[in-house]
């Protein structure tokens, strides 16, 4: 490594700690305009620590579908060893505070960018398969193809719309790490995270196979959730199934810190709630293609007011609240 790499590399570390730092503090106490000011301050002031500030917020729903050892060791891989140990202190502080729904497939861009067929964050794709099967990447997703003695779509992260197409005879399967999904002439939503993969049947009917061998169907109207071993309950399918793929979110008196999580897939950063609000319930229809103006709607609609101290984060608060 050559003098000026090797430069260039320890700063890189020190903006990646330094941002650990700030997330930390930022999390873990009602963020003062003292505090926020001196935030807004440091990410402004070398364009490393915006860099690493979004590297770091790119974890977002990580502890939600990647167990926290996996998390560990991707931070921990990009860090210096003579840094280690005091980042495993800071890591595992990180994971008692940040919300379990906070974090995502986003710290293991390997899986993304190996993909045949990705999305970055705030991306969808549309895509025609051969076969004339209509599918539809969400935001953050991968799925690899492959068309030998059966057509398979393996869904390696994130959430996929599927329409079946029948130009070729060959068995269509749709596996992810839970289990396999065979359709059966339908349209249907599958979304995957590290605990569970979600299918929801919009037409015809999809047939669930894990991999102990058990079997069931869901039908027109349905959704389900599975894990490798087990079924979860039969529930009537999501209204808003689907609608992503128009670029529009649907809530009917959706909690706000829900409708808030699903905003945060299509954006970098972080959105934060106050705990007063969270259980304010929101109905309507709100751009997933720009997220600024969803919540921009939100603070129009709603007693709220959205403070941005930065584009990477975003805090709800009450409209009553000091500015």
């Amino acid at each position: 490594m050559s003098p000026g790499t090797h430069s260039t590399h320890m700063q890189d570390q020190s903006s990646l700690e330094q941002a650990v730092d700030w997330l930390l503090k930022l999390q873990s106490e009602q963020p003062t305009a003292a505090t926020l000011g001196a935030f807004e301050h440091w990410l402004a002031s070398h364009p490393q620590h915006a860099a690493a500030w979004s590297r770091l917020t790119q974890i977002q729903h990580t502890f939600a579908q990647v167990p926290h050892k996996h998390f560990a060791k991707q931070v921990l891989t990009s860090i210096d060893p003579a840094s280690r140990r005091n980042a495993l202190k800071k890591l595992g502080t990180l994971a008692i505070l940040l919300p379990t729904a906070w974090l995502g497939y986003r710290a293991l861009p390997l899986v993304r960018l190996q993909a045949e067929y990705q999305t970055a964050v705030g991306e969808q794709k549309h895509l025609q398969l051969g076969d004339g099967t209509r599918l539809v990447l969400n935001t953050d997703s991968a799925v690899d193809v492959q068309y030998h003695a059966q057509r398979q779509i393996m869904l390696r992260q994130g959430e996929i719309w599927l329409e079946t197409g029948h130009q070729d005879q060959r068995p269509l399967v749709v596996t992810t790490p839970h289990g396999q999904l065979v359709p059966l002439g339908t349209r249907f939503n599958v979304r995957l995270s590290a605990e569970r993969t979600t299918l929801a049947v919009t037409e015809g009917a999809v047939r669930i196979d894990l991999r102990n061998g058990q079997s069931t169907v869901v039908q027109a109207g349905q959704q389900r959730a599975f894990a490798n071993d087990a079924f979860e309950q039969t529930r009537l399918a999501d209204q808003r199934v689907g609608y992503w793929q128009q670029g529009m979110l649907l809530a009917q008196d959706m909690p706000l810190n829900d409708l808030l999580k699903e905003l945060a897939r299509y954006r970098h950063g972080v959105i934060r709630c106050h705990p007063d609000l969270q259980r304010m319930t929101v109905s309507g229809a709100f751009p997933v293609n720009n997220t600024d103006a969803a919540l921009d709607l939100l603070q129009k609609t709603l007693p709220v007011k959205v403070v941005a101290p930065s584009r990477y984060w975003i805090m709800i608060e009450p409209a009553s609240a000091a500015g």
